[in-house]
């Protein structure tokens, strides 16, 4: 039997409103069961309906009547929009995530909750062990991380999946065999089925699963070293850009700068999330003075005693946005903008003339927004709040 619900979702005691990702499959339905009976959150029900499968629509719809059965609020989300024929599993992972994640800041709920075992881990671990030797890697997944600056936390990562399913089979509660769980052409199917004669060999799923919360301690430690290298030396400004002062860096491990870079790319280039290649090939770059690169939707600028980090401008909107009747319009999901509704928001590099009005580095003005007041011409908002609209300054992720 699974451990008890005053257990599992300890950790999110006190959240008003969460979701829980519920596909049909056991490990999700017995999330879903054992969700119930804990008061301490109101929950409500995503299933995404991918469309990949033909019996997807009716799967998500044997959700909602259990949902309707035991008391919870369901909603299907769905998947429009070309297919891919390559990497589907991946990229359909990171649809239904989009997918839930929106729905989830639009409706208030705080954080996901997802229904991984500790048989995914031990998947995930061997898998990750035939490709790299990262510790980020070989950490596999984590007990609470975030999507799109969205928590996510996932109760049953020290469940194994027959407990969870004698538990169903106690309660009678039927669950949803995926075929796709069967198809070799997946590589997580394939370790799945070899993972008996790991077992066999004496390296049982708890023995990965334990390998992987040892690296994550170490990946835990460098965060911590990350973290206190930025609130000493990272500043984060009001006009949306961040300075990495120099000083101090050469004295970061390697594995810690990188992941000084990453969480600056995040904070400044919309949540983008570069793979490590990437940061290691960029922090090898701006290592020279004068170097510029660009990564994740931003632009980094090493000029000696800092390195200048800004939105990258070709990615900011480059097509004007009206403010509503609200008074208020978040653009370029980084920024919140109160003006009079009709004023229009664009980019300031797409109005001609305006990059005279400002001084300080072109690249960083380039990615800043302006505001067309009605009846009046172009200002910049949050530079003098007697005369123009305010700035708010609200990455996903923070610092």
């Amino acid at each position: 039997m699974p451990a008890a619900p005053a257990d599992l979702f300890q950790a999110i005691k006190g959240e008003p409103h969460a979701a829980l990702a519920v596909s049909g499959g056991s490990d999700s339905m017995a999330m879903l069961r054992l969700a119930q009976a804990w008061s301490g959150t109101a929950f409500t029900v995503l299933t995404v309906d991918h469309g990949l499968r033909a019996t997807s629509a009716d799967e998500a719809l044997k959700v909602a009547a259990c949902c309707r059965a035991i008391g919870l609020s369901h909603v299907t989300l769905r998947w429009h929009g070309l297919h891919p024929i390559t990497g589907i599993q991946a990229k359909a992972r990171q649809a239904r995530y989009d997918l839930m994640g929106q729905w989830c800041r639009d409706n208030g709920a705080t954080v996901l909750l997802t229904a991984h075992t500790m048989d995914d881990q031990a998947e995930t671990v061997l898998m990750r062990m035939a490709r790299t030797s990262s510790i980020d890697s070989l950490a596999g997944i984590l007990r609470e991380s975030q999507w799109k600056g969205l928590r996510v936390f996932r109760p049953l990562l020290g469940e194994r999946r027959q407990a969870l399913r004698d538990y169903l089979t106690a309660l009678g509660q039927p669950w949803i065999d995926d075929p796709s769980n069967d198809d070799e052409r997946f590589e997580r199917v394939r370790i799945r089925k070899a993972m008996a004669g790991v077992n066999a060999a004496g390296i049982p799923p708890e023995r990965l699963a334990d390998l992987a919360a040892e690296f994550q301690a170490l990946v835990s430690w460098q965060d911590e070293q990350a973290a206190a290298f930025i609130g000493n030396s990272v500043w984060s400004r009001a006009e949306g850009y961040a300075q990495i002062r120099s000083y101090g860096r050469s004295e970061l491990s390697r594995p810690v700068w990188l992941r000084v870079l990453r969480k600056v790319v995040q904070h400044v280039g919309v949540g983008s999330d570069p793979e490590r290649a990437e940061i290691e090939r960029m922090a090898d770059a701006i290592a020279t003075r004068g170097v510029r690169r660009t990564l994740g939707g931003t632009i980094f600028w090493n000029r000696g005693r800092e390195i200048l980090v800004c939105r990258e401008p070709a990615r900011v909107p480059a097509l004007p946005v009206t403010v509503p009747d609200s008074g208020s319009v978040r653009w370029d999901d980084r920024f919140l903008i109160g003006a009079p509704p009709g004023s229009v928001v664009q980019g300031a590099r797409h109005v001609p003339g305006i990059m005279h009005d400002r001084g300080g580095p072109k690249i960083v003005l380039e990615s800043q927004p302006v505001v067309r007041l009605p009846d009046a011409g172009w200002v910049w908002p949050g530079y003098d709040p007697a005369i123009t609209p305010f700035l708010d300054f609200r990455p996903r992720y923070d610092l």
